[in-house]
C-alpha cells in the first residue's frame, strides 16, 4: 500500500536518504585506502582537462569513466559488508563473493586509465610539437593551479601527524585549493568542473583529516560520540569558501590581464 504523505514529511524523508547516502560515501572514504587513491586519481583527470581545455564530449566521457569508479568501490564495499555480516567464519563463496567485487573495481579502474590515455595524451603530444609563446603562457597558468590543487592535497596529507603543522595546513591547504580550483575552471571556461572539483576535494581532504581528528578529540576529550567523519568540515569548508571567492576575483583581475583576455 503506497503511503500519502504530507509535502513537508516527504520532503523531510527525501532529504533523510540524502543523508544515510552521504554517510555511506564518508563510510567508504574513511574505510577503504583505494576509495581515497579513486577520488585522488579523479582529481587529476579533471584538473588536467580542465587544463588542457580538451573538447566538451571528450571531458563528458572522462567524467563519467571517473566518477564510476568510486561508485564501483562503494558498491564492493557494501558486498563485502553484507558478505562478512551474512558468513562471519571463513567459506571460499564468501571469498569468491569479494574477490568478484573487486575484480569489477579493478577492471572499471583499467577503463579509466586507458580512457585517460587516450584523451589527454594526444593534446599533451600536439602542444609539444606544435609550442607557441602564447599556448605555453596560457596552459602554464592553468597547469600552475592544477598542480596547486594536487600539491596541497599531497603535502596535507604528508604533514597531517605532525603535531603543530596539521589545523594551519589543513586551513592553508582548504584556501589554496579553493582560490585554485576558481581560477582554473574560471581560465578553462569549465562550470561543471568548479562543482566537480570542488565537491571532490573537500572530500578528499576530510578524508585525510579524519584519522588525525578521532586521535586528537579521544585524547582530549574520550568522546566516542563525536562525529568524526564530518570534523574537517568545520575547517575545510569555510577555507574552501573563502578561497573560491578570492580565485574568481584574482582570475578575473590579474590572471585575465596577463594572458591578454
Amino acid at each position: 500500500m503506497v503511503r500519502n504523505l504530507h509535502p513537508g514529511r516527504a520532503t523531510k524523508e527525501v532529504l533523510r536518504s540524502h543523508v544515510y547516502a552521504f554517510e555511506g560515501l564518508l563510510y567508504t572514504l574513511h574505510t577503504q585506502r583505494n576509495m581515497r587513491f579513486h577520488i585522488f586519481f579523479a582529481i587529476l583527470v579533471i584538473t588536467w582537462y580542465v587544463a588542457f581545455q580538451i573538447p566538451v564530449m571528450e571531458r563528458a566521457l572522462l567524467l563519467i569513466v571517473v566518477c564510476l569508479v568510486p561508485a564501483f568501490e562503494i558498491i564492493n564495499t557494501s558486498l563485502e559488508s553484507q558478505a562478512d555480516y551474512v558468513g562471519q567464519e571463513a567459506h571460499v563463496l564468501i571469498k569468491r563473493a569479494k574477490d568478484t567485487a573487486a575484480g569489477a573495481v579493478l577492471v572499471i579502474a583499467l577503463l579509466a586509465m586507458a580512457m585517460g590515455g587516450y584523451i589527454l595524451l594526444p593534446p599533451l603530444i600536439d602542444f609539444f610539437r606544435q609550442p607557441t609563446t602564447e599556448r605555453i603562457t596560457a596552459l602554464g597558468i592553468r597547469m600552475l593551479f592544477s598542480t596547486l590543487i594536487l600539491g596541497s592535497l599531497l603535502s596535507f596529507w604528508a604533514l597531517r601527524s605532525v603535531r603543530h603543522l596539521f589545523f594551519p595546513m589543513l586551513a592553508l591547504a582548504s584556501l589554496v585549493i579553493g582560490v585554485s580550483i576558481a581560477a582554473l575552471c574560471r581560465l578553462g571556461h569549465d562550470a561543471s568542473a568548479f562543482v566537480a572539483l570542488s565537491f571532490l576535494c573537500a572530500l578528499e581532504l576530510n578524508a585525510f583529516a579524519r584519522s588525525e581528528f578521532e586521535i586528537r578529540i579521544r585524547k582530549a576529550w574520550v568522546r566516542k560520540d563525536l562525529p568524526f567523519e564530518i570534523q574537517g568540515f568545520k575547517i575545510i569548508l569555510p577555507g574552501m569558501l573563502l578561497g573560491l571567492i578570492a580565485g574568481l576575483w584574482v582570475s578575473r583581475d590579474f590572471v585575465r590581464r596577463i594572458l591578454g583576455y
